[in-house]
């Protein structure tokens, strides 16, 4: 089986010799979880502008292992880590330049959100939307997709679209990407942009990226660029078939990792010039997604925000700041989290543990 790390390592043409593609859509979708904010700067601001910004090629990043904490964020750390080795020395990408940092986490504010433009030749720029982090923050305004419209990081992306149509020459064309909830802000700032700049677009690509809590695709904005948009998620998807997303849009990737593994890029399959795809989703995760979506249609709005502020109130109890990576201490913290899950009321504790029960099942049987 080949994987995007395969295509990177063995992929010597420029994109002038050999075009941009949806695997290199997908390479850069997944570069937006590095750590840029190590050697860059963070261009984001309270007001308007934003800040100046700088600029570093893919040849120039910092090797793995002089930055290993330059992943720390993203749920593969270690494939992530051996992408940037690849990238580095690659001949297509090397002279890939980055630039326009934007991240911005804050739990007062509730948002998690990061951004940033990969520079292609021919005035070509990817704007990347980085999906959801390790931290617990990032977590919850993904629950909060299920009921909250816009949440912060829809609206700080489509900022960001906005600023970089005024900021680069009318020249510039965009491709738009990411993966997971990077792909939900991509469809969604692409939405609502301004109309020069749904012109300058190219293609929105939204990897395994979940829907929306009402029906965006059948408004007037998003009819301007549905015939733009690539919904691409693989054979066995959870997160990308939640919610509302636009009918007969998405392709399905082969993938044979179970669960929710098979939501990491690195296990996607593809062959020497695209992914490789199936008819249909798999059969299991079809069933899984149709008891969840379920399950969701018998909450109201105030009932999922409910749910979700009970979990965050759980999970921040134990201490931990980033669910990737678990210390030394999680023992202790497990003990929090049980304490504090005793501390919810009988009726929430229920619906906690019914909800829980499900998606057991779900695990179980995906592995039938």
């Amino acid at each position: 089986m080949s994987t995007i790390l395969d295509y990177v390592k063995s992929e010597k043409r420029s994109f002038s010799e050999f075009p941009f593609n949806h695997i290199d859509a997908l390479v850069f979708a997944e570069a937006t979880y590095f750590q840029w904010e190590y050697p860059l700067h963070n261009i984001w601001t309270q007001e308007w502008p934003y800040q100046i910004s700088d600029s570093m090629f893919f040849s120039e990043m910092p090797k793995s292992q002089e930055m290993p904490l330059f992943g720390q964020y993203a749920a593969d750390t270690e494939n992530n880590l051996k992408m940037i080795d690849i990238l580095r020395e690659s001949p297509r990408y090397k002279d890939v330049s980055i630039s326009h940092l934007c991240a911005r986490t804050n739990e007062r504010e509730q948002i998690q959100f990061a951004a940033m433009c990969f520079h292609l030749p021919d005035n070509i720029c990817f704007v990347g939307f980085r999906g959801t982090d390790g931290t617990l923050i990032g977590w919850k305004e993904d629950f909060q997709l299920s009921y909250l419209y816009p949440v912060p990081a829809q609206e700080e992306a489509t900022r960001y679209l906005n600023f970089l149509g005024r900021k680069f020459s009318p020249e510039t064309r965009f491709y738009i990407g990411g993966h997971s909830k990077g792909g939900n802000l991509s469809i969604y700032s692409a939405t609502s942009c301004s109309d020069p700049i749904k012109s300058r677009i190219l293609g929105i690509f939204s990897f395994d990226g979940p829907g929306f809590s009402f029906k965006l695709h059948e408004t007037e904005q998003y009819r301007k660029i549905a015939h733009m948009v690539h919904h691409l998620v693989p054979s066995s998807s959870f997160v990308g078939m939640l919610l509302e997303s636009a009918p007969g849009t998405t392709k399905f990737i082969e993938n044979k990792a179970l669960w929710l593994k098979q939501h990491s890029p690195f296990t996607w399959e593809v062959k020497q010039n695209d992914f490789s795809y199936v008819p249909s989703l798999n059969k299991n995760a079809g069933v899984r997604i149709a008891a969840v979506d379920s399950w969701l249609s018998d909450q109201s709005f105030e009932d999922r925000e409910s749910f979700t502020e009970m979990l965050y109130h759980i999970a921040t109890s134990s201490g931990a700041s980033n669910i990737f990576r678990p210390d030394s201490s999680w023992a202790v913290k497990m003990s929090h989290i049980i304490d504090a899950t005793k501390a919810v009321d009988a009726k929430s504790r229920a619906r906690l543990i019914e909800t829980l029960r499900i998606l057991v099942l779900f695990s179980f049987r995906q592995k039938k």
